[in-house]
């Protein structure tokens, strides 16, 4: 069915001017001035809202949620394959050694994320989400794969940087769209897919774990012991292959995930996402293919879209067109808009969004900066305190380290149940877990044995993984649809540029020449982040996303 793009008189019946005047109208226009949306889009919000309500939660979400959690899964499994394997790769001949260079194969990952969070999540309020969310475990799985063949350092750190340019758009794409498929009522599910986070570090352990212990050089070796050629042993493709059996691996599975997702659970583009670029009839039939796959019914059309952005038409001179029927030439004028910088401009618009804005954005920098200050060189953090304490053995350290990303799984789950509680909320939530995690760094820092060691290693990690999995919950449910992608690249792309001091810190800083060193500035900005989280203005709990 399809209506004409162009606003005529005999579109507008008299009663539409008489709802015009309703309070209900009044107040959703106060709303859209706001939120500095447009008051047509926010109007086809609440119906097709309620119409995603009326589908319920069931078999599309549940895929989804799987599918989604693919991409969370997959940033975490690099970020781990870049700490837990680094030692090992230090080793290699001819590469830096780890008290040199090595440790700027992070900041080479980093670059990559910084890149690709902002590609692919500001491309995501373009083209649509889709495009992303196929491409990106695609092109981490074969980058992946490649590193694992890295003839050198900086092939390898090149090749890192695209696994980065490739996972990167998995954070701020996959959160937005699999809250763009939720009922209001189950929102919460957004912070359970920080699950995926957790499980992806479980996994990136266990496979370096393995690969490891069973395939990497003996270092006391090194230079002293004399192979039968003559030549002194060294850490090389003949005995050092360990870390590259691991990438081969993670670069596999990344692609079997790509395969997945593709095939066995493909994807509707966002309902919300065709709505705010006018394609009605798309969104609509979206609709009721998740209807038919949750077995109910939906009575969506694009005539109920339709009236309700009728009272609205005047108050926007862009979309005065109720309907879908877009020309190729409107379609193209949109993307424009898209890419004028009025999605930037409108994440700041009114003193309350400039401010939520500003603040999510510093909140993502600065816990960007903390996380891999301890996390990044968790591996190497754990193979020196373990050392200190009398556990010397590859599998003390890397067993450690499985405990603690066990421990971030039970975390997410924690977090999911705290921010649908009335009491505690969103802003509560995130700012007491992320408040907790540096109480407990600042106590690592004083442990004697390795009990202790590995205890507060993984309650840290606990509270770390509670706290992500609230704040990407939260910023995609402040950010509205037609920015969302936007707004998250932005949040995305200011952890990804102060993740890129963490390496430089370690390598260059005098703190980073202790064990402790990062660990103290890293639970310092936890505790401060976490006090500026009470200072957000906006709490989520209770209402639906945009």
């Amino acid at each position: 069915m399809s209506i004409h793009s162009e606003k005529t008189n005999d579109i507008v019946d008299p009663a539409s001017e008489k709802v015009a005047d309703d309070s209900s109208v009044q107040d959703l226009l106060k709303k859209a001035r706001n939120e500095a949306i447009k008051p047509i889009f926010l109007a086809k919000m609440k119906v097709l809202n309620d119409a995603i309500a009326d589908c319920g939660m069931g078999r599309y979400q549940y895929e989804l949620f799987f599918s989604a959690g693919f991409g969370w899964f997959a940033d975490n499994i690099w970020l781990q394959a870049i700490a837990i394997v680094m030692p090992a790769i230090a080793n290699q001949h001819n590469f830096p050694d780890y008290s040199s260079n090595i440790r700027m194969a992070t900041f080479a990952l980093y670059v990559g994320l910084i890149i690709g969070s902002t590609f692919w999540g500001m491309s995501a309020d373009v083209i649509g989400r889709r495009t992303a969310w196929n491409a990106t475990l695609f092109l981490s799985g074969i980058f992946g794969v490649a590193a694992g063949a890295s003839p050198n350092f900086l092939t390898l750190c090149a090749l890192l940087a695209c696994i980065g340019f490739g996972v990167g758009g998995n954070m701020p794409v996959d959160g937005a769209l699999f809250l763009e498929f939720l009922p209001g009522s189950h929102q919460y599910m957004l912070t359970l897919l920080s699950l995926w986070w957790a499980v992806g570090q479980v996994v990136g352990s266990l496979i370096s774990w393995i690969f490891l212990a069973k395939f990497s050089c003996d270092t006391s070796l090194v230079g002293v012991q004399v192979q039968p050629d003559g030549s002194l042993y060294q850490c090389d493709n003949s005995n050092n292959n360990g870390w590259r059996y691991s990438y081969y691996t993670m670069g596999a599975l990344m692609l079997v995930l790509a395969i997945l997702r593709y095939f066995v659970f493909p994807m509707d583009e966002s309902p919300k996402f065709l709505v705010s670029i006018g394609r009605d009839q798309e969104a609509v039939d979206v609709v009721h293919r998740i209807a038919k796959k949750n077995k109910t019914t939906s009575t969506l059309t694009v005539e109920d879209l339709r009236t309700a952005a009728l009272p609205y038409l005047d108050n926007d001179s862009v979309y005065s067109v109720p309907t879908t029927k877009f020309s190729t030439w409107e379609l193209i004028r949109n993307s424009f808009e898209h890419l004028s910088g009025d999605n930037i401009t409108g994440l700041f618009a009114t003193p309350r969004l400039a401010w939520s804005t500003s603040l999510i954005i510093f909140i993502y920098g600065a816990l960007g900066l903390a996380y891999p200050l301890f996390n990044a060189f968790l591996g190497s953090y754990l193979a020196a305190r373990l050392t200190e304490t009398g556990s010397t053995s590859i599998d003390a350290t890397y067993s450690a380290y499985t405990y603690q990303a066990a421990c971030g799984v039970a975390g997410s789950v924690v977090a999911a149940v705290m921010v649908q509680w009335s009491r505690t909320g969103r802003k509560f939530s995130m700012g007491f877990f992320t408040i907790m995690a540096g109480v407990f760094l600042f106590a690592l820092t004083a442990a004697k044995t390795s009990v202790q060691v590995n205890a507060l290693v993984s309650i840290a990690s606990f509270w770390e993984n509670a706290f992500y999995g609230v704040l990407y919950g939260y910023a995609p449910e402040v950010f509205p649809t037609p920015r969302r992608g936007t707004g998250d690249a932005l949040a995305s792309a200011s952890s990804r540029v102060t993740g890129l001091f963490a390496p430089i810190i370690a390598v260059y800083s005098n703190a980073g020449k202790t064990p402790n060193g990062p660990v103290y500035a890293s639970a310092g900005i936890f505790i401060f982040t976490g006090l500026t989280m009470f200072l957000l203005p906006i709490e989520t709990v209770g209402t639906t996303a945009l």
